[in-house]
């Protein structure tokens, strides 16, 4: 417990010290900015929350709301860090029985702490850390499965793939890459007597969610394939925007060359598994955990690459963390060799681990990287929506926004009070009229990046250089524009 604690006191103060010195994360602040409109609204709907997102990470979030001083944009990043702590509880957990010092504890719990990758899921307020937690107790039941041969080992684990679903968009491939993987840890004796039962048990749970996720995007947006279909939808990743990233330019639509390269990412980043698999060999159902250990997200990486999801490898490589703590819960690390062993390897992962991250960094993984500098600076505001947003919270009064292309500037203002967002009836009747009658409204400029996905920006494309009749230009700076009802 002192080491959980010990955790979370030092990653709350690295994710506030990272946003202090420059660091946001776009996804979350989307995520918060989606909590922040619905439950600030008139009439709260979950619905709202919107079904182009997996909802567990919303619903995290949710109970922060309530809390005071908890309204502003550093909750997803604290929530990132109570999830990763909590990995580490179910960590030291499973290594109870084990019998070794605190000291030595505390050790691999620091080795694996500070790999860049864990440190990036825990403190980016993204749904890594959740996604973490879940692979974590995913690999468990595969390590129990082939271990003990207990049905209730592959119950957990479909049960587990199911909840994954809601978790992350990534566990689609995640699910497929594991089913060849079943070959190998499934008992051979039950492969031989009745091995669609094996993929039964695994895929109906799984299908069930997807099928229940279609059945609800069918009800309240009247397509069952809205959620892959919708340009916004994370489920997509980084399909419609992958002419912005490099590692789908270099490897996108390329299963092989994908694998390969994420092989090599994978050894930089995490040379321990090849002790796993060393150290393993002669011990058939050890190896074979090892050995899904190290395939199974390579698999997962191509297959989401190929089919242009992935917008960079770190995305999946960020959960191998996750699997390194539940295959050392299975080694026998009282014995000195071994846990010396597992600690050599972890530090040489550590050195490999950095440099491959600062590498390959995309543009958010950059801010990251620059954020642990010395000097203190402002959060980049380059489109002004932060400015707008503290305006908007000393200039309160009925405002019409778009939330998809706004969000900053809701996190920035803290709540969604008095807001009409686009989900909202009052937002939609607005629309349909020439003049929407609202005494205030937030106009971005609609030749910007923001400006084209902007609703407002669409229904009146003359408001932002020549306003309205009956409103006057209230607010001006960057590509935002306020007009406020004469």
């Amino acid at each position: 417990m002192i080491i959980v604690i010990m955790c979370t006191i030092a990653l709350s103060v690295l994710a506030s010290w990272l946003l202090s010195h420059g660091f946001m994360f776009d996804g979350a602040s989307q995520r918060w900015a989606k909590v922040l409109g619905v439950l600030g609204s008139e009439e709260i709907r979950l619905e709202d929350l919107s079904l182009l997102y997996p909802h567990l990470p919303l619903y995290a979030l949710v109970p922060f709301y309530y809390l005071p001083g908890m309204a502003y944009g550093g909750t997803p990043y604290f929530v990132s860090v109570l999830f990763s702590c909590a990995l580490i509880g179910l960590f030291l957990f499973h290594m109870k029985p084990i019998e070794i010092s605190a000291a030595k504890r505390l050790l691999l719990v620091f080795l694996l702490v500070v790999h860049p990758t864990f440190l990036w899921g825990a403190t980016n307020g993204s749904q890594l850390a959740m996604s973490m937690v879940m692979f974590y107790l995913l690999y468990h039941a595969c390590q129990k499965m082939i271990a003990e041969h207990d049905v209730h080992a592959y119950i957990s684990l479909s049960i587990i793939l199911a909840i994954f679903f809601f978790v992350d968009g990534s566990a689609v491939f995640l699910f497929i890459a594991l089913l060849p993987m079943l070959a190998v840890v499934a008992p051979r004796r039950l492969l031989m007597a009745s091995p669609i039962s094996i993929y039964f048990i695994l895929a109906v749970p799984f299908f069930f969610s997807v099928f229940s996720w279609a059945w609800l995007n069918w009800v309240f947006e009247g397509d069952f394939l809205n959620f892959i279909k919708h340009p916004d939808s994370t489920y997509l990743g980084g399909y419609m925007e992958m002419f912005n990233y490099p590692w789908l330019q270099e490897y996108g639509g390329n299963f092989f060359n994908s694998l390969v390269a994420a092989t090599g990412y994978t050894l930089i980043a995490y040379p321990v598994i090849l002790y796993f698999l060393v150290s393993t060999w002669d011990e058939g159902l050890r190896f074979r955990a090892s050995f899904v250990l190290f395939v199974h997200p390579l698999l997962a990486i191509a297959l989401a690459t190929d089919q242009f999801y992935l917008t960079h490898p770190m995305e999946i490589l960020v959960l191998i963390n996750a699997s390194i703590l539940a295959e050392i819960t299975f080694l026998d690390m009282a014995r000195k060799r071994v846990y010396w062993s597992v600690v050599s390897f972890l530090f040489v992962s550590l050195i490999g681990g950095w440099w491959l991250f600062m590498e390959s960094a995309d543009p958010n993984m950059s801010k990251w990287v620059d954020s642990f500098r010395t000097d203190r600076v402002l959060i980049e505001d380059d489109d002004g929506s932060l400015r707008l947003g503290r305006w908007l919270n000393e200039n309160r009064i009925d405002t019409l926004i778009d939330e998809r292309s706004g969000y900053k500037a809701l996190v920035a203002r803290g709540d969604a009070v008095g807001l009409n967002l686009s989900y909202t009836s009052k937002f939609k009747l607005a629309l349909n009229h020439a003049f929407p009658g609202v005494e205030q409204i937030v106009v971005p400029d609609p030749e910007s990046v923001i400006g084209r996905k902007d609703k407002i920006s669409s229904r009146y494309p003359l408001m932002y250089a020549e306003g309205m009749k009956g409103y006057r230009l209230v607010y001006s700076d960057k590509i935002w524009r306020v007009y406020r009802k004469i």
